[in-house]
Protein backbone atom coordinates (compact mmCIF):
# COMPACT_ATOMS: atom_id res chain seq x y z
CA UNK A 1 0.00 0.00 0.00
CA UNK A 2 1.20 3.48 -0.87
CA UNK A 3 -0.47 6.61 0.47
CA UNK A 4 -0.75 10.11 -0.96
CA UNK A 5 -2.28 12.89 1.13
CA UNK A 6 -3.34 16.51 1.00
CA UNK A 7 -4.65 19.00 3.54
CA UNK A 8 -6.95 21.88 2.62
CA UNK A 9 -7.30 24.76 5.07
CA UNK A 10 -9.47 27.85 5.13
CA UNK A 11 -9.96 30.42 7.87
CA UNK A 12 -10.86 27.35 9.89
CA UNK A 13 -7.96 25.05 10.72
CA UNK A 14 -7.97 21.25 10.91
CA UNK A 15 -4.99 19.49 12.54
CA UNK A 16 -2.70 17.76 10.04
CA UNK A 17 -2.36 14.04 10.80
CA UNK A 18 0.81 12.05 11.34
CA UNK A 19 1.27 9.28 8.76
CA UNK A 20 3.15 6.01 9.13
CA UNK A 21 3.54 3.72 6.13
CA UNK A 22 5.57 0.50 6.24
CA UNK A 23 8.09 0.04 3.46
CA UNK A 24 6.62 -3.36 2.56
CA UNK A 25 3.18 -1.78 2.14
CA UNK A 26 1.51 -3.90 4.80
CA UNK A 27 0.62 -1.19 7.34
CA UNK A 28 -0.66 2.38 7.23
CA UNK A 29 -1.47 4.42 10.35
CA UNK A 30 -3.09 7.87 10.32
CA UNK A 31 -3.09 9.68 13.69
CA UNK A 32 -4.52 13.15 14.34
CA UNK A 33 -3.72 14.71 17.71
CA UNK A 34 -6.21 17.09 19.30
CA UNK A 35 -3.97 18.65 21.91
CA UNK A 36 -0.27 17.86 22.23
CA UNK A 37 1.29 16.61 18.95
CA UNK A 38 3.61 14.21 20.80
CA UNK A 39 0.61 12.30 22.11
CA UNK A 40 -0.39 11.44 18.56
CA UNK A 41 3.13 10.17 17.93
CA UNK A 42 3.00 8.11 21.12
CA UNK A 43 -0.25 6.43 20.09
CA UNK A 44 1.12 5.79 16.60
CA UNK A 45 4.31 4.23 18.01
CA UNK A 46 2.33 1.89 20.29
CA UNK A 47 0.22 0.71 17.36
CA UNK A 48 3.18 0.12 15.04
CA UNK A 49 5.09 -1.74 17.75
CA UNK A 50 2.25 -4.19 18.44
CA UNK A 51 1.15 -4.81 14.85
CA UNK A 52 4.75 -5.25 13.68
CA UNK A 53 5.31 -7.92 16.32
CA UNK A 54 2.01 -9.65 15.57
CA UNK A 55 2.53 -9.79 11.80
CA UNK A 56 6.04 -11.18 12.32
CA UNK A 57 4.54 -14.02 14.38
CA UNK A 58 6.42 -12.86 17.45
CA UNK A 59 4.73 -14.07 20.61
CA UNK A 60 2.96 -11.03 22.01
CA UNK A 61 0.98 -10.76 25.19
CA UNK A 62 -2.08 -8.60 25.63
CA UNK A 63 -4.52 -7.99 28.48
CA UNK A 64 -7.30 -7.78 25.90
CA UNK A 65 -9.32 -10.68 24.59
CA UNK A 66 -9.27 -11.70 20.94
CA UNK A 67 -12.77 -11.78 19.46
CA UNK A 68 -13.55 -15.02 17.64
CA UNK A 69 -16.02 -13.26 15.32
CA UNK A 70 -13.12 -11.34 13.73
CA UNK A 71 -10.16 -12.37 11.63
CA UNK A 72 -6.72 -12.49 13.23
CA UNK A 73 -5.67 -9.39 11.29
CA UNK A 74 -8.69 -7.42 12.50
CA UNK A 75 -7.96 -8.52 16.05
CA UNK A 76 -4.36 -7.33 15.69
CA UNK A 77 -5.33 -3.77 14.74
CA UNK A 78 -8.17 -3.64 17.27
CA UNK A 79 -5.89 -4.82 20.08
CA UNK A 80 -3.21 -2.33 19.03
CA UNK A 81 -5.68 0.52 19.48
CA UNK A 82 -6.75 -0.76 22.88
CA UNK A 83 -3.12 -0.88 24.01
CA UNK A 84 -2.51 2.64 22.68
CA UNK A 85 -5.68 3.89 24.39
CA UNK A 86 -4.57 2.41 27.70
CA UNK A 87 -1.10 3.95 27.42
CA UNK A 88 -2.42 7.40 26.56
CA UNK A 89 -5.15 7.34 29.21
CA UNK A 90 -2.88 6.20 32.02
CA UNK A 91 0.05 8.36 30.99
CA UNK A 92 -1.66 11.63 30.07
CA UNK A 93 -5.39 11.84 30.78
CA UNK A 94 -6.18 9.85 33.91
CA UNK A 95 -6.35 12.85 36.22
CA UNK A 96 -7.22 15.59 33.73
CA UNK A 97 -7.73 15.78 29.98
CA UNK A 98 -4.61 16.87 28.10
CA UNK A 99 -5.28 15.61 24.60
CA UNK A 100 -6.98 12.92 22.54
CA UNK A 101 -6.17 11.24 19.26
CA UNK A 102 -8.19 10.23 16.22
CA UNK A 103 -6.50 7.22 14.67
CA UNK A 104 -6.97 4.76 11.81
CA UNK A 105 -4.93 1.58 11.35
CA UNK A 106 -5.00 -0.36 8.06
CA UNK A 107 -3.22 -3.72 7.83
CA UNK A 108 -2.96 -5.70 4.61
CA UNK A 109 -2.01 -9.37 4.48
CA UNK A 110 -2.44 -11.17 1.19
CA UNK A 111 -5.80 -10.18 -0.28
CA UNK A 112 -7.26 -9.17 3.09
CA UNK A 113 -7.43 -5.57 4.27
CA UNK A 114 -8.22 -5.16 7.97
CA UNK A 115 -8.81 -1.87 9.73
CA UNK A 116 -9.62 -0.41 13.13
CA UNK A 117 -10.20 3.19 14.06
CA UNK A 118 -11.29 5.69 16.68
CA UNK A 119 -12.80 8.79 15.09
CA UNK A 120 -11.96 10.12 11.63
CA UNK A 121 -11.08 9.72 8.82
CA UNK A 122 -13.96 8.10 6.95
CA UNK A 123 -12.88 5.27 4.68
CA UNK A 124 -14.14 4.34 1.21
CA UNK A 125 -13.04 1.81 -1.38
CA UNK A 126 -13.02 2.21 -5.12
CA UNK A 127 -12.63 -1.16 -6.72
CA UNK A 128 -11.46 -1.36 -10.29
CA UNK A 129 -14.26 -0.35 -12.69
CA UNK A 130 -16.73 0.23 -9.84
CA UNK A 131 -18.25 3.22 -8.04
CA UNK A 132 -17.00 4.38 -4.67
CA UNK A 133 -18.32 2.33 -1.73
CA UNK A 134 -18.23 3.26 1.99
CA UNK A 135 -16.35 1.04 4.44
CA UNK A 136 -16.50 3.25 7.54
CA UNK A 137 -18.16 6.66 7.97
CA UNK A 138 -17.20 9.21 10.62
CA UNK A 139 -18.41 12.80 10.94
CA UNK A 140 -17.47 15.29 13.64
CA UNK A 141 -19.84 16.86 16.13
CA UNK A 142 -19.81 20.28 14.46
CA UNK A 143 -22.03 18.83 11.72
CA UNK A 144 -24.79 18.46 14.31
CA UNK A 145 -24.69 22.18 15.10
CA UNK A 146 -23.96 23.58 11.67
CA UNK A 147 -26.55 25.65 9.86
CA UNK A 148 -26.68 26.11 6.10
CA UNK A 149 -25.13 29.57 6.38
CA UNK A 150 -22.13 28.96 8.61
CA UNK A 151 -19.03 26.80 8.89
CA UNK A 152 -17.95 25.75 12.38
CA UNK A 153 -14.52 24.58 13.54
CA UNK A 154 -14.13 20.78 13.51
CA UNK A 155 -15.05 18.97 16.71
CA UNK A 156 -14.13 15.27 16.96
CA UNK A 157 -16.82 12.92 18.21
CA UNK A 158 -14.56 10.02 19.24
CA UNK A 159 -11.03 10.24 20.65
CA UNK A 160 -8.46 7.72 21.80
CA UNK A 161 -7.03 8.11 25.29
CA UNK A 162 -9.79 9.99 27.13
CA UNK A 163 -11.21 7.01 29.01
CA UNK A 164 -10.24 3.51 30.09
CA UNK A 165 -12.36 2.22 27.23
CA UNK A 166 -12.93 3.59 23.74
CA UNK A 167 -15.29 3.03 20.83
CA UNK A 168 -13.40 1.17 18.11
CA UNK A 169 -14.83 0.60 14.65
CA UNK A 170 -13.19 -2.28 12.85
CA UNK A 171 -13.68 -4.69 10.00
CA UNK A 172 -12.08 -6.29 6.98
CA UNK A 173 -12.57 -6.65 3.25
CA UNK A 174 -10.83 -8.28 0.31
CA UNK A 175 -8.85 -6.19 -2.15
CA UNK A 176 -7.09 -6.70 -5.45
CA UNK A 177 -4.39 -4.87 -7.32
CA UNK A 178 -5.81 -1.68 -8.80
CA UNK A 179 -8.22 -1.02 -5.92
CA UNK A 180 -7.96 2.29 -4.10
CA UNK A 181 -8.82 3.35 -0.55
CA UNK A 182 -10.09 6.92 -0.11
CA UNK A 183 -9.69 8.52 3.33
CA UNK A 184 -11.50 11.73 4.25
CA UNK A 185 -11.53 13.80 7.43
CA UNK A 186 -13.95 16.69 7.26
CA UNK A 187 -17.18 18.12 8.62
CA UNK A 188 -19.17 16.63 5.75
CA UNK A 189 -18.78 14.23 2.86
CA UNK A 190 -18.87 16.01 -0.48
CA UNK A 191 -21.55 14.75 -2.85
CA UNK A 192 -18.97 14.83 -5.63
CA UNK A 193 -17.30 11.79 -4.06
CA UNK A 194 -20.36 9.65 -4.70
CA UNK A 195 -20.40 10.51 -8.40
CA UNK A 196 -16.68 9.86 -8.84
CA UNK A 197 -15.88 7.67 -11.82
CA UNK A 198 -13.06 5.11 -11.55
CA UNK A 199 -10.83 7.02 -13.98
CA UNK A 200 -11.23 10.20 -11.88
CA UNK A 201 -9.71 8.75 -8.74
CA UNK A 202 -6.56 10.86 -8.40
CA UNK A 203 -5.65 13.19 -5.57
CA UNK A 204 -5.68 16.45 -7.50
CA UNK A 205 -8.99 15.86 -9.26
CA UNK A 206 -10.82 14.77 -6.12
CA UNK A 207 -9.42 17.73 -4.17
CA UNK A 208 -10.47 20.23 -6.84
CA UNK A 209 -14.02 18.89 -6.97
CA UNK A 210 -14.38 19.01 -3.18
CA UNK A 211 -13.05 22.58 -2.98
CA UNK A 212 -15.42 23.72 -5.72
CA UNK A 213 -18.36 22.23 -3.83
CA UNK A 214 -17.48 23.56 -0.34
CA UNK A 215 -14.68 26.17 -0.60
CA UNK A 216 -14.96 27.22 3.07
CA UNK A 217 -14.76 23.73 4.59
CA UNK A 218 -11.30 22.42 5.53
CA UNK A 219 -10.52 18.73 5.08
CA UNK A 220 -7.77 16.14 4.89
CA UNK A 221 -7.76 13.67 2.02
CA UNK A 222 -5.70 10.52 1.63
CA UNK A 223 -5.52 8.02 -1.23
CA UNK A 224 -4.08 4.54 -0.72
CA UNK A 225 -3.15 2.49 -3.75
CA UNK A 226 -3.45 -1.24 -3.07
Amino acid sequence: MKIQERSYSTKIMRPKPLIHSEEDGSLVVVATSWGQPEHGQRALDEVVKYVSAAKADVEVTSPFEFLTCMTDETNYVRTALMIANDALYRGENKNSYNSGVEILVIFKRGLQLAWAQVGSPSMFIQRENQKLQPLSINTDLSSELRSSEENLPPLPGQLLGLDRTCYIQCGHTFVREGDQIVLLAGTSIATSLWTLEPHEGNLGRITDRMIQEEPESPFWLGLISV
